[in-house]
This record gives structure tokens, sequence and C-alpha cells, in this order.
């Protein structure tokens, strides 16, 4: 990368941290838990087109149609235990669950994500997140003792937009410049594991891009579809602190 990179964003789910023995193991245990008998393989059918119902029915959590992320995501796993006996449990199931998911509990951060940061604040770089996510992001972060490492966490419901809108990275730019010198979009670097919307977000925005290649989420399709011309592929990395051979040392 040729230019002195100030700015470097991360998203958030899937690349600093991940759920704890996925997802779906979760939800089953805490529904064990109030009696509900539901399989972990059910609830892995069912969670990935119950979310895709959801976000075509109520794009952006709702919030244009008066909903809120947390009513949002309470019809979305209503949807996901469909079969289940869930009666006049489900209300107080959702609120474990929703809380569990709002700190360390639910999430645990990847092994390389601490060391790379703290190189990162080493070099006075400005740090921060991008998430297509609700609010409950920066209290992920803030559980898992990674929030004094980012100057600031920017989800797609606090900028109602989300990536690949070059909005919400244009949003990016200006929590970022806090100098008397704005950054430039030629100046930062966004990272994250999704093609379309981490990698060929920030690129259409101007932005410098990494393509961060963990393991799939057991909910997620692979890959597919790569642009066939070698000056469109991305430019992959495998674990985060391979990164900082993409940047330019302090003082250089």
């Amino acid at each position: 990368m040729t230019s002195r990179i100030r700015l470097i964003t991360f998203d958030a789910y899937n690349t600093v941290f991940k759920p704890r023995g996925g997802i779906s193991a979760q939800y089953e245990m805490e529904a064990r838990k109030f009696g509900i008998n539901v399989s972990k393989e059910a609830i892995s059918k069912s969670f990935r087109p119950a979310l895709k119902t959801q976000v075509s029915k109520y794009p952006l959590y709702g919030l244009s149609q008066g909903l809120t992320p947390k009513i949002w995501w309470q019809d979305a796993m209503r949807s996901t235990f469909i079969g289940a006996d869930l009666d006049e449990k489900f209300p107080a199931l959702y609120e474990t669950i929703w809380t569990r998911f709002t700190c360390a509990d639910g999430y645990e951060v990847f092994s390389d994500v601490f060391d790379t940061l703290s190189e990162l604040k080493s070099r006075k770089i400005t740090l921060g997140v991008i998430s297509n996510s609700d609010e409950r992001v920066a209290q992920v972060l803030e559980s898992l003792k990674l929030d004094s490492y980012f100057d600031f966490v920017l989800t797609s419901s606090m900028a109602r937009c989300e990536k690949p809108a070059r909005q919400i990275f244009d949003q990016a730019l200006r929590l970022g410049s806090k100098s008397s010198l704005p950054i430039q979009a030629s100046q930062a670097l966004h990272i994250g594991d999704d093609l379309k919307s981490d990698y060929f977000g920030a690129r259409d925005a101007g932005w410098h891009s990494l393509l961060l290649r963990r393991d799939k989420l057991s909910y997620e399709e692979p890959l597919t579809n790569l642009p066939s011309d070698s000056e469109n592929l991305p430019v992959e990395i495998t674990y985060m602190k391979e990164l900082l051979g993409y940047i330019k040392p302090p003082n250089v």
C-alpha cells in the first residue's frame, strides 16, 4: 500500500470475535434451561432462513418502520425456534439470549486480535469498528476488554445505513478524523470477512481493504462468485496480524 495508513477499521463478527462455541449450541443450551427441548441441528437449519426473511421484511432492523433492534431480533428468534413448545416461556428465554449476546458470555476473541491491535496502537493509528449490526457491539467489545483499543464503533443501526453503502464508510472517516488534518479515504484501510460488504464496499468508497478469510460460521454460506479477472481478485489474509505487513511503519 503506497499511502500512509492513518485509519484502520474492522468488521466485528467473525473478524474480531466470534460466538463462543457457535450460535446454535448457545441457543440450545439456554432453551434447555427453560425446559424447551430443541436440537442444535434444528436451530442451525432454521436460523439463517429466519434471518433472511426478517431482513427482507424489515431491512436495517426495521428502524424506518418503527421497530427497534431488540424487537427485530425477538421476531427473528421466535421464527428460529419454530416448532418448539415455547408457550409462555419464550419472553424469558428471549431476554436471557439477548443478554447473553450483549456480553462476553456469548463471544470469544480470536487469538491474534489483542497483539495486533496493541501493535497498531503503538504506531499511533486510529482504530475503529464498522459493523452491520445493532448497538450491542459496543457493549460486547467492552465486555471482551477490547473497547480501549478502538477510537469509535459505528454500527449500521447507528449509521442508518449498512455496508457496502459508501455512506457508512464516509461516516467512519468523519469519526476517525479527530485532528485538524482530516483523514482521506486513500489513508484508510478496512478489514473484514465479507467479500461484498467489507472488501468491495471499502474499495468502492476509495479505501484500501483486506479480506480476512477466517473459518466461516455455521450459518454462513461459502464464499462464491469471486471475480474472474485478476485485477479484481481480493487481497486475502488468513490471520489478522498479517495486515501489519501491508502498512508502512511509523516515520516511513
